[in-house]
């Protein structure tokens, strides 16, 4: 093994192990670590600067994306747009247990909007939660179905776990968009997957004495608004969005410009007062801040890691020690194993510092990149890691859980539909 294939397998089990142990921040961890690496294999100043900002123009436009997509969806979020599509949804509907646990996947889906999965588990679980009591449904099957369903919106074009991918995928225009539209038939798949998925947990439910009918409980559920709602701007809320999710699967025009436009569409529609407007944004910024930085900044990992022949040096390695006859299979292999394997890994490490490996390893043997940036995307298995998805906690709080209990209870499904998802995708051509 070669000294620069060393110190770029040091650097992953230093970031991961760091991460991990939350020693460091990610802002750290994907700065200075693989800068002080590239010192450590011989390289100047002046070509540390050069990986760096090779590694910053893949994450630049990403940046610009969450910049505006995150604010809007809060706007939208403040106006009151998600709670009275729930409304509707639960409006004159007679409740049963089968009834519940789809429109559980609806709502999910609609608070995952927002690609925040905090908000779909602060709006789902405490909403839903009283009906599952009333019916006797284990809440178990709600952190689920939650968990299951927000996993589909990981493909929009604005969500963390597609922007993290689209870092790697060096090359196409875009690449965010890219994800979103190669993966938009397996989206609505999945959906009817998720929807299967609640069908039969129904169906278990009803035979351990679940279903007592009960008339009437949808009208108590009423959706908290704050002084900031805007019910009669609902329906040109609701378009608007509509439009901005079209344009960006449509419209030839940078994904960043579409927000943008639709941010101050928004904000001059909903909130006319400038000061008002003045003060939401400072809200706003600082909730993107953190977000906006680690998904900019993960550009330096990637292009240190790229530029100066650490990745190469690696991949070369491992292709010496993989048998010929595996390496094609190699990124399906793992994207099979990719549930057990999230209980030790973060979404960061999982997508920036041992996707790359893989791809690298699978592109020796004719597997395009992108293909395995694509299989590799839907790693359900977050959805039961505290480590990659720490809001678990607070679902587990929210339905007076145990962790324990609902990791045991979601994993094996989870995984199913895993795997259905690949099989989906493998026979569509997606992840081949």
């Amino acid at each position: 093994m070669s000294y620069t294939a060393v110190v770029g397998f040091v650097v992953m089990v230093l970031i991961t192990t760091l991460l991990l142990k939350k020693k460091v921040s990610p802002l750290f961890a994907f700065t200075v670590i693989p800068i002080a690496a590239a010192f450590l294999i011989g390289a100047s100043v002046a070509e540390v600067s050069s990986y760096v900002e090779k590694g910053l123009e893949k994450t630049r436009d990403i940046l610009f994306v969450v910049f505006f997509s995150l604010p809007y969806f809060s706007v939208m979020s403040d106006a009151g747009l998600f709670n009275r599509i729930v409304e509707i949804l639960l409006k004159k509907m007679k409740v049963s247990v089968g009834v519940i646990c789809v429109i559980t996947v609806l709502v999910a889906l609609i608070a995952e909007i927002d690609g925040s999965v905090t908000a779909t588990y602060l709006v789902t679980i405490p909403m839903m939660l009283p009906l599952y009591k009333k019916l006797k449904i284990d809440p178990k099957v709600l952190m689920f179905l939650c968990s299951a369903s927000m996993c589909a919106l990981f493909v929009t074009p604005w969500n963390s776990r597609n922007l993290r991918a689209s870092t790697l995928l060096g090359g196409i225009d875009s690449p965010n968009n890219y994800i979103f539209i190669s993966l938009l038939p397996l989206l609505f798949i999945y959906v009817a997957m998720c929807v299967g998925s609640a069908v039969i947990m129904a169906g278990v439910q009803k035979k351990k004495g679940a279903g007592l009918t009960v008339e009437g409980p949808q009208q108590e559920i009423k959706m908290e608004y704050s002084e900031l709602a805007r019910p009669k701007l609902f329906w040109f809320n609701l378009l608007l969005t509509i439009g901005i999710i079209l344009a960006l699967a449509f419209v030839p025009c940078d994904d960043y410009i579409t927000f943008a436009i639709g941010l101050v569409i928004a904000l001059t529609v909903n909130y006319p007062d400038l000061k008002l407007q003045d003060e939401l944004l400072k809200k706003y910024g600082r909730q993107m801040y953190s977000v906006g930085c680690a998904v900019f900044l993960s550009g330096v990992v990637v292009g240190v890691l790229s530029e100066s022949g650490m990745m190469d040096a690696m991949v070369n390695f491992l292709v010496n020690i993989i048998p010929s006859s595996l390496g094609p299979w190699l990124y399906l292999i793992v994207a099979v194993l990719s549930m057990p394997m999230m209980l030790v890994f973060t979404n960061d490490i999982w997508q920036y510092a041992f996707v790359p490996v893989v791809a690298g390893i699978s592109g020796k043997y004719g597997i395009p990149n992108q293909v395995v940036v694509l299989t590799l995307l839907m790693n359900m298995g977050a959805m039961v890691s505290p480590v990659a998805q720490p809001q678990i906690y607070l679902a587990c709080d929210l339905a007076k859980e145990k962790l324990a209990d609902y990791v045991k209870f979601s994993f094996k499904p989870l995984w199913i539909l895993n795997i259905m998802w690949l099989t989906a995708g493998y026979i569509l051509g997606i992840f081949r």
